[in-house]
């Protein structure tokens, strides 16, 4: 499954909240999976946010001045890289 954009969750919450179904009906007719709405539910009613969360977990590993060197240095020698 794809990344529920956050109109598609505000969609599906709005839904849930005017009693369309249970949360799995909710969640298996708007293609998201069950796990995943609760989680948006419970992060809407605590937040007010629909959006999903950005991905990933890692930082990167250079930035700023490091960043601009290392571009210089592939710059100088690109056919190493």
């Amino acid at each position: 499954m794809s990344i529920a954009t956050a109109e598609i969750r505000r969609r599906a919450i709005d839904a849930y909240k005017m009693g369309k179904g249970s949360q799995a009906d909710i969640a298996s007719s708007y293609r998201v999976d069950l796990r995943t709405f609760q989680r948006g539910l419970s992060r809407f009613n605590e937040t007010g946010q629909t959006a999903p969360r950005p991905r990933g977990h890692c930082q990167a590993l250079y930035s700023g001045k490091q960043l601009k060197a290392l571009a210089q240095l592939v710059g100088k020698h690109p056919g190493n890289a």
